[in-house]
């Protein structure tokens, strides 16, 4: 099983973002490959994974599933837990498709619900004086590889943070963007969409609200009656 997990690592490095037929893609053939079993079940899975970040913690890595609230789809994602915009390195790209990388996290930042008009992506954009910026159609090709790995997602011809940017840049987007990017008052994670209190507006994880509600019936931040329908 460990060349399993070495090769399976290799994977999420490679692919940065999977959804679980993604996964199944690439675990099937592996298992089948070394003749071992291969995790059936969620929690097994879940534990395979969580074996193999044990592995590469150290390294300011991290491999870990988080549920998309937009698509209601898990991921399992490969992050660099350390990273900050300015530090984002691609292979081959300019300054300025880099700046680019980073216009379009902040964009998304600023925002009070973290997601744009599609069409904002290329527009109201800061260089920073550069005489070469990219053109548009570079961009679009630039927009779909990084979605492609987990950093965008696109919805209903909206673009919104994906799952690796939720992860990897969760230290950044709470620093910067106090205002718009808060954490959930019962898990302390980042909330980004999910459910707000219809009556102090505080945005909690719709999973999280749903279980704390089993044994209590107020709203965690204000202490109102909670009003808020919990079904989408």
């Amino acid at each position: 099983m460990d060349m399993v997990k070495r090769a399976f690592l290799r994977a999420c490095i490679n692919h940065s973002c999977l959804d679980h037929d993604q996964i199944d893609k690439i675990l099937i053939p592996l298992c089948e490959h070394y003749q071992v079993t291969k995790p059936a079940k969620k929690e097994a899975l879940h534990e395979f994974v969580k074996d193999i970040e044990g592995t590469i913690k150290e390294l300011s890595q991290s491999l870990g599933f988080m549920k998309h609230p937009i698509t209601g789809k898990e991921y399992l994602v490969f992050a660099i837990t350390d990273a900050t915009p300015d530090k984002q390195n691609h292979p081959g790209l300019t300054a300025e498709e880099c700046l680019y990388f980073s216009n379009l996290l902040d964009k998304l930042g600023q925002q009070e619900d973290c997601h744009i008009a599609w069409n904002e992506a290329y527009s109201d954009l800061d260089f920073k004086g550069s005489t070469k910026p990219p053109k548009k159609l570079r961009m679009q090709t630039l927009l779909q590889l990084w979605t492609e790995m987990g950093y965008f997602l696109e919805a209903d011809d909206r673009l919104y943070l994906g799952p690796r940017s939720i992860v990897e840049f969760e230290f950044y987007l709470r620093s910067n963007y106090a205002d718009t990017i808060k954490e959930c008052a019962l898990c302390k994670q980042l909330v980004l969409w999910d459910i707000k209190c219809s009556d102090c507006g505080r945005k909690i994880h719709r999973d999280c609200i749903r279980k704390y509600l089993r044994t209590r019936s107020n709203c965690p931040t204000c202490g109102n009656k909670w009003a808020t329908r919990l079904s989408q």
